[in-house]
């Protein structure tokens, strides 16, 4: 029996990708008809002709008001409005797009949804050579359930079949091989699309990640960005010739379209050029700009990002300096000077990663097509399971004293989780005490302090707080255990396992007898 093909999709407001997993084993984007990684997610009509992607995209100029866009955003969301300029939206949510002459189409969301993911469907049967029999296909973390089954119902209609619906962040996570880490982590997703910034954190453990806070601004995005050097070029056309392009809506949108490349050249050169064959008045225009004038414009843009990567960490609890990695995704996150500014919120010591595929506007997809693989080859869990668990509110681990706590388990584990830990038992001691709490945070800021200044502290300073960190106290008593020895030991091995369900099992055993005692605790995790 054939093996069957599944696709990775990005389905996105702006831009969509389709990737798939190679004979290498390597994730590769799909090109379009015209050779092109990523697809605009646009619909165009001309008389009786249909246009898709670039082709809709390019229609924008001469008949924006036949050109449909953001209904990705619209599925089940209940938005009645799209972007200024193009087809208009009516009371019920519908596009009117206005062809040649007087006829005019009303589409829906969900309609051109459909329209737009058969042809990406198309396509991509096109590039292998044969059907696709399923899809992994990522949504924002922000969507809503009736959202998430609208995108659903659309894609049903097109003819693809959806594996799993997972969201961005655990997407990019997963092509970023935070699963895969050795020891458990914490990062940031920061994914800067067309449309606005999402910051995602994320908790890594044992094979699996799990989304902790998430923040979301529209006030940095590529059309953001874009509008810095439409301005920009357009004052300049203004000083040589008197003419202002943005009281033109045409030669805004013709500007507005040259300066995507413009923007895309900067990421990787010291400069770019920008041309404009009749911008406005009959007149050319030719230009160039730095990215040192590029990163100076645009200080003031990313100052929302900032806000938004500060309220994600503070909604999950965290400091900056606890986390390991940052992970850049999404078109707009190429740029330099957005990627220095994200930097700049963490201590050195953080990773900050742009390295998970060749552009940043594949990563998501490149992760879901992975995870597409997996389906395939009967390696991951069938749906309705996802790339991401739930987790721990609060640490749990052994009780030491009435305000000392050391975690086994961190805060945020994804679950199910395990750990093992090995105890020290009192000389001449033939009975083992095992207590097992919950956690709190101890907000005393001293504590923070010493944490902060613990290069300073000796070796035997340093030694006491990672014996008892001080973030955390005991809060709730869980379980407690003794076991009978019979004879003095050196040390009992204590195992913690919290099924997907909630309940915590504990196992003291003593490794050279083999004698053990074990609880089983059922507790609400707040």
């Amino acid at each position: 029996m054939a093996q069957k093909t599944f696709i990775g999709l990005s389905f996105g407001n702006h831009n969509s990708v389709i990737a798939i997993i190679n004979k290498d084993q390597r994730a590769e984007v799909i090109a379009n008809e015209e050779g092109e990684h990523k697809t605009p997610t646009y619909l165009a009509f001309s008389g009786d002709e249909e246009f898709h992607g670039s082709q809709a995209k390019h229609q924008i100029v001469r008949n924006a008001h036949s050109t449909v866009a953001g209904f990705r955003d619209m599925l089940g969301s209940g938005v009645t409005a799209t972007a200024a300029g193009f087809a208009a939206v009516d009371a019920e949510g519908a596009f009117v797009v206005r062809t040649d002459g007087d006829r005019v189409i009303r589409v829906t969301a969900h309609e051109a949804a459909v329209r737009y993911v058969g042809r990406l469907r198309a396509t991509a049967e096109a590039y292998v050579g044969r059907a696709i029999d399923g899809a992994v296909l990522a949504v924002p973390a922000w969507f809503t359930a009736a959202q998430r089954a609208a995108v659903g119902a659309a894609c049903a209609d097109a003819g693809l079949a959806l594996l799993q619906v997972v969201t961005e962040p655990a997407a990019a996570a997963a092509q970023y091989g935070l699963a895969s880490l050795a020891r458990d982590a914490v990062a940031v997703v920061v994914d800067v699309g067309g449309s606005g910034a999402d910051v995602t954190v994320i908790a890594a453990a044992g094979g699996l990640v799990a989304e902790v806070a998430h923040a979301r601004t529209t006030a940095v995005s590529g059309d953001a960005l874009d509008t810095v050097l439409v301005r920009h070029f357009a004052a300049e056309f203004h000083r040589a010739h008197g003419i202002d392009v943005l009281a033109d809506a045409r030669a805004e949108r013709k500007l507005r379209q040259a300066v995507e490349a413009t923007k895309r050249t900067l990421s990787s050169a010291a400069s770019a050029p920008c041309a404009v064959e009749s911008l406005a008045g009959g007149l050319d225009f030719s230009s160039s700009i730095s990215r040192t004038r590029f990163d100076v414009l645009c200080a003031r843009v990313f100052a929302p990002l900032e806000a938004a990567v500060a309220d994600a960490l503070a909604a999950a609890g965290y400091a900056p300096r606890h986390v390991d990695q940052v992970l850049l995704c999404g078109g707009a996150a190429r740029v330099r000077r957005l990627q220095r500014a994200v930097a700049a919120l963490f201590p050195e010591g953080t990773l900050v990663r742009d390295d998970a595929a060749e552009e940043l506007d594949e990563v998501v997809a490149a992760g879901c097509a992975a995870q597409a693989a997996l389906l395939a080859r009967g390696l991951a869990a069938a749906p309705p399971a996802a790339l991401h668990a739930h987790v721990l509110a609060r640490p749990v681990g052994l009780r030491l004293g009435a305000d000392v706590m050391v975690p086994v388990l961190p805060r945020h584990a994804p679950l199910p989780a395990a750990r093992s830990v090995r105890v020290a038992l009192p000389a001449a001691e033939a009975r083992a005490y095992v207590a097992v709490a919950e956690g709190e945070a101890n907000l005393d800021p001293e504590l923070e302090d010493d944490e902060d200044d613990e290069e300073e502290q000796g070796e035997e300073e340093q030694a006491k707080a990672q014996a008892v960190p001080p973030r955390f106290r005991p809060a709730r008593l869980l379980a407690e255990l003794v076991l009978d020895l019979g004879a003095p030991a050196a040390h009992v091995d204590v195992a913690f396992f919290v099924a997907a369900d909630r309940t915590l099992t504990v196992t003291a055993t003593e490794p050279v007898s083999g004698k053990s005692v074990t609880a089983v605790v059922p507790f609400a995790d707040h």
